[in-house]
């Protein structure tokens, strides 16, 4: 664990990467126009372009073809339950969390294709959570987001016409396996602990910070994983990382005294940042985009104070629930290898066998 945490600390310098954070700072001014002149459905139909396009990964065409109209169509049906029911209406919200993200971890055992493909979906049930409504906005958000999915198809389509690459079946071994062999695996008990523990998150962040209810979840969703010490790594970079963007956004609120210049400035630097920072570190990442969260809601007339109070009390509760969920884990792995007569072995930092690659 120890190594691993040394690998996630160090900072690789070589990576920073100043054309994508001039694209970086681009498409968020992108977004930010098509949500002044879209609303919400602009915005939905943008992420869904962007997950499915994300989604799309190497293989031979009938896959990805397949994959697509699957992440369009699973995408708009999540909308549909999502956007209805909101974080106001918390069980529902809770249940949604645990299915999904259970489903998409679980059918991680497919293959590297899977495992992207779910983490996006359980991503999107979160984040449609956000923008819950009636029922006519539910309807018009499902269909923006096959709207989405279909636009995306043609630019994957088009890309593929002008640099064409040769198809491959990459997972055809991953693909033997059946979903009641994946439930019987380690990885199926993994399933139910992060399903569960990103539940709890849900749950807890739509009583404790209503307006930032999500938070809390997707900490869960993207620190939470098989092998514990890359878990525990990620968790303290992402609250050390939630910590410094939290004091950088308050500092650029403080200097500002309310001028939107400097704000907005400021906005722009972090998402610059964000992007061209994405691989030298991770908390250097989180902080850049704790910033631009945190600044994005004084642009907007909303609390900037109570949006970093939330971010970072959030991030802190996300992470001691993974960390709880993985303790659990390793301790009933630890009681099933002794009462099968062996020893767990110490020197190992996975939750058991709980791998997502296949084979």
């Amino acid at each position: 664990m120890l190594a691993q945490l040394r690998t996630l600390l160090t900072l690789d310098l070589d990576a920073i990467d100043v054309r994508k954070g001039v694209m970086g700072v681009v498409a968020i001014g992108i977004v930010v126009i098509f949500v002044a002149i879209f609303g919400t459905v602009g915005m939905t139909a943008g992420l869904a372009a962007l997950f499915v396009i994300m989604a799309d990964q190497p293989g031979s065409l009938r896959d990805r073809s397949l994959a697509i109209v699957l992440t369009t169509v699973l995408g708009a049906l999540i909308a549909l339950v999502a956007v209805w029911a909101g974080t106001s209406h918390v069980w529902v919200a809770t249940l949604l969390t645990f299915v999904v993200t259970g489903v998409a971890t679980l059918v991680s055992g497919f293959g590297p294709g899977a495992a992207v493909r779910g983490l996006l979906l359980s991503i999107w049930a979160i984040v449609a959570l956000t923008f819950g409504g009636d029922t006519e906005s539910a309807v018009q958000l499902a269909v923006a987001f096959a709207l989405g999915g279909v636009i995306a198809a043609g630019i994957i389509w088009l890309r593929d016409r002008a640099l064409p690459e040769p198809s491959a079946e990459v997972e055809v071994k991953a693909a033997t396996r059946t979903l009641g062999d994946l439930a019987r695996s380690p990885l199926g008990w993994f399933s139910l602990l992060r399903a569960s523990a990103a539940a709890l998150a849900m749950a807890l962040g739509a009583l404790l910070f209503p307006e930032h209810a999500i938070w809390a979840a997707l900490t869960v969703m993207l620190v939470m994983k098989p092998k514990a010490g890359e878990a525990v790594a990620a968790g303290v970079l992402r609250t050390l990382g939630t910590l410094a963007g939290v004091v950088a956004a308050e500092v650029v609120l403080d200097i500002s005294n309310g001028q939107d210049a400097v704000i907005i400035i400021g906005f722009l630097i972090a998402a610059f940042g964000m992007a061209a920072f994405k691989k030298v570190n991770y908390a250097i990442f989180v902080l850049f985009l704790t910033a631009l969260l945190v600044l994005s809601q004084a642009l907007i007339g909303e609390s900037a104070d109570t949006a970093a109070t939330d971010r970072l009390l959030a991030t802190i509760i996300g992470a001691v629930i993974a960390f709880i969920g993985i303790g659990v884990g390793r301790w009933a792995l630890a009681r099933s290898t002794e009462d099968g007569g062996g020893a767990p072995d110490p020197t190992t930092d996975e939750l058991g066998d709980m791998d997502t690659t296949p084979g």
